[in-house]
């Protein structure tokens, strides 16, 4: 913080020693952005490592630009990601701090940090203000993060410094109880602009709608880049974020399943529940623009993420009285993530066309210490008549028990070759050398090793532009997933291995203001670990899995000042090969088999009208479940509506309240089993803010 600190009093400190206006400066880095475009659109997407139109990914993919999160009011990741098509977001604590991702039945396992992957885990990501869009990849991404889930890649991109003076400052309340002031200021700091500089820090305090809750977030945000030569861009930077909140982890059911009717309000939890999250992101990255129009880019990340809690919690089922049991844990985890990645991007000409090649290496070093937690004694509690000012006990923490180390090296690339003025072939793979190993904290010894050797990760594409405005294509990749489970002779059981077919259409139109795809995939997972018929302790590989489905989004400008943004997708997922009680069943019953985004907003133009803006949106998701045995908890479909109106009070000056689930609809968000994590959705929320831009 002191560091971002001292970036804004350079920042202004060389404002004042220059003229007032600053002479006219061009920033050379070659990253595209959506900040400042007004647009729900981006014509470049850097989720490929090269960077691409849309158009150009032969996969099906949206993105969440700067402006759709100012429109909404958005100010975390999680919530933004829902706006995608097919995307899932699963959360497993009232305050939505811990969160996994879902598309197309799977987990995606892992983020990305302008393109450097970390595993996603019981961690909040950092805020939105930060983050000049968001890149949501759907299917396979194994190219770009080797061993991983085949559900695809969520790019968070973010804000780049300026190369004229600006300043953003944002003040919001709302329901809840929130209150949050956001700035961020940015720009050259020499006269020739070739040293910029930006710094983003946000303070949110907030209630809940959940008895006793509160979530209090502080996050800095600094970078500095520099332009060494013309061609040659150096950046640094970090941001730190520290989150102090209570832990909900959610409400029972009662023994056969059903949801019980509750205050939105209840909480089975003590007022002395507490969550403390600190993530750090250190970053840096040179970059090398060639004269022929390819990119050389050297990249290091750092992320260093630990989470406390200290919850009281149901245990139980629900008794019919309101009685269960409640018990109480405290633990600790801390992820260290470090990785490097050097990459090259190069047009080819040969026989009279340009292809494009991509060639890179990586290595990913993460860290994880486990098994700190402690358990103090149940007790039976009534969730209808509740003491949330019980005392909690006094719970030692014993200490990590286990480290787990996974590394990763990895050569990855893809050619894409011209074979035609309208077809292109675009193949490559990632070749990685993974291993895992879990170690005794107290006397070193190995209690697991994974060493799947050498494993490769092909993906193959064509492009057919049919049309101007069209491009149908037609993809195949596959995944590899190390598994964690042992078979009976106390070996690791091999990975996981997937492979996904999709074929799909995108089109731009009105100049690219307007952008579509619609596709359709299968997705194959096998090796799975299941049961082992001879020895119920160990499992072998022989689970087979299968997801396919229909998504179709459209976003853009029909017409000047009316944005939508408009998703539909349906997914199918089955157990092909499992134990007989699976057999046939829906693989992910929390993935909603249709389910449907749409927002729209429109800026008055008339003199009449003019600086007001309107918007609307639906989101709808069919019935979804959790299921143990023959237990089934369901909590229905739902749909929820949402409102935005906008007031631009002058050229640096706005006024946005936005309304989420506008019609207070009472719904279960989120279902898992019989004793927690049983979410009700949040009731409806306002939101206003006044938003300065000079």
């Amino acid at each position: 913080m002191a560091r971002m600190a001292a970036c804004s009093c350079l920042i202004a400190a060389t404002a004042n020693a220059q003229d007032a206006a600053l002479p006219e400066v061009k920033v050379t880095n070659s990253i595209d952005t959506t900040e400042g475009t007004g647009q729900y659109t981006a014509r470049k997407l850097s989720v490929g490592k090269m960077e691409q139109a849309p158009r150009e990914i032969p996969q099906s993919i949206s993105v969440i630009t700067r402006q759709q999160l100012d429109d909404r009011n958005v100010t975390k990741v999680e919530d933004a990601v829902k706006f995608s098509t097919g995307i899932n977001v699963t959360r497993f604590d009232g305050a939505g701090n811990y969160n996994t991702f879902q598309s197309r039945g799977f987990d995606l396992g892992s983020i990305q940090l302008d393109g450097v992957p970390i595993p996603q885990g019981n961690y909040s990501t950092l805020d939105a203000a930060m983050y000049d869009r968001i890149e949501v990849l759907r299917g396979p991404a194994g190219m770009l993060q080797g061993g991983s889930e085949p559900g695809g890649t969520v790019n968070l991109v973010r804000k780049r410094a300026p190369g004229k003076l600006m300043l953003n400052a944002d003040a919001s309340v709302g329901s809840f109880g929130l209150r949050r002031g956001e700035v961020d200021v940015g720009g050259a700091l020499n006269a020739s602009g070739t040293v910029r500089a930006r710094a983003v820090a946000v303070a949110e305090d907030r209630d809940s709608h959940v008895d006793t809750l509160f979530n209090n977030k502080r996050m800095g945000y600094g970078t500095l880049e520099w332009d060494i030569a013309p061609s040659t861009t150096l950046s640094i930077g970090g941001a730190q974020q520290r989150v102090r909140a209570s832990i909900d982890q959610g409400l029972p059911t009662y023994a056969d399943g059903r949801l019980a009717s509750l205050p939105r309000s209840a909480f089975s939890g003590l007022a002395s529940n507490r969550q403390d999250l600190e993530t750090t992101d250190l970053f840096a990255e040179l970059e090398h623009r060639l004269s022929g129009g390819g990119t050389v880019r050297l990249s290091a990340r750092d992320v260093d993420r630990t989470a406390f809690y200290s919850a009281a919690r149901a245990n139980s089922a629900l008794a019919p009285n309101g009685n269960f049991t409640m018990e109480m844990v405290d633990g600790l985890t801390h992820v260290k993530t470090r990785n490097y990645d050097l990459f090259a991007s190069l047009p080819v000409d040969v026989a009279g066309r340009t292809h494009r090649l991509l060639v890179g290496a990586s290595r990913s070093e993460n860290k994880s210490y486990d098994n700190n937690f402690v358990y103090g004694i149940p007790s039976e509690v009534n969730l209808l008549t509740p003491n949330y000012n019980a005392p909690y006990p006094a719970l030692v923490l014993p200490g990590y028990t286990a480290i787990t180390t996974r590394n990763e090296n990895a050569l990855y690339g893809q050619a894409q070759v011209s074979v035609a003025d309208a077809v292109k072939v675009l193949a490559g793979g990632r070749l990685s050398w993974a291993d895992a190993v879990t170690r005794s904290t107290s006397t070193g010894a190995a209690t697991s090793v994974a060493d799947p050797g050498r494993q490769f990760v092909p993906s193959v594409a064509v492009l057919y532009d049919f049309h101007p405005q069209y491009t149908a294509y037609a993809g195949y990749s596959e995944t590899f997933v190390v598994q964690s489970q042992l078979d009976a002779a106390k070996n690791l059981l091999a990975p996981r291995t997937g492979k996904q077919v999709e074929f799909g259409v995108k089109g731009e139109f009105l100049d690219k203001r307007l952008q579509a795809h619609a596709a359709v995939f299968r997705i194959i997972d096998e090796n799975r670990a299941m049961t082992d018929p001879n020895a119920t302790n160990a499992s072998i590989a022989g689970g087979k899995v299968r997801s396919q489905g229909f998504e179709a989004e459209v976003s853009g400008q029909p017409q000047p000042g009316w944005d939508v943004v408009a998703g539909y997708a349906y997914n199918d997922t089955l157990y092909l090969k499992a134990p007989v009680a699976q057999q046939g069943q829906v693989f992910s019953p929390v993935t909603p088999r249709h389910s449907v985004n749409l927002f729209t907003r429109y800026a008055f133009t008339s003199p009449a009208l003019r600086g007001f803006s309107i918007g609307g949106g639906i989101s709808y998701r069919s019935e979804f479940f959790a299921q143990s045995g023959a237990l089934r908890i369901t909590p229905g479909d739902y749909v929820l509506a949402s409102a935005q109106v906008g007031y631009q009070i002058n050229d640096q000056l706005a006024l946005n309240l936005s309304v989420d689930n506008l019609f207070d609809k009472t719904y279960y968000e989120k279902v898992s089993n019989t004793f927690r994590q049983n979410f009700y959705g949040e009731p409806r929320r306002v939101t206003l803010a006044l938003k300065a831009r000079y």
